[in-house]
């Protein structure tokens, strides 16, 4: 589960920063290439943009609300989820299009089910065609 070692290290005082201060926020560090989630004063999640394997969208239907999720999905490592409720979102989405073709249609794509949770794929990264030894 180790991380890609060419992405740039993020200064220390920059992530005790936002630990503290963006609580329930999330934000892209263009420079460093990583999605930058703090859903807790004690948890920070940073994600490697070039590891992220597929880029899904969930909605779940209750009584009372309806909430849209963006999971980004990397091999082998929990799957970072953002709520379309969390402080930054619209700028995630935003500073990714570039990366995830397609994540901008994220409200219009999730059929809306009343009391189920439902998901569909916005971006999948492309796997290289197999290639086949001639025999």
């Amino acid at each position: 589960m180790g991380h890609d070692d060419s992405q740039t290290k993020r200064p220390l005082f920059t992530r005790l920063r936002e630990r503290l201060v963006s609580v329930g926020a999330a934000h892209v560090d263009l420079e460093a290439g990583m999605i930058v989630a703090t859903p807790g004063v004690f948890r920070m999640r940073e994600v490697p943009i070039a590891l992220v394997s597929r880029v899904e969208a969930g909605n779940r239907d209750t009584s009372g609300w309806d909430n849209v999720f963006l999971f980004f999905h990397v091999d082998g490592e929990e799957t970072l989820v953002l709520s379309e409720h969390d402080k930054g979102f619209a700028e995630v989405v935003n500073d990714l299009q570039a990366n995830f073709p397609g994540i901008e249609g994220w409200e219009s794509a999730v059929p809306s089910v009343k009391f189920q949770l439902t998901s569909v794929d916005l971006w999948r990264r492309e796997q290289p065609a197999e290639q086949t030894d001639p025999v």
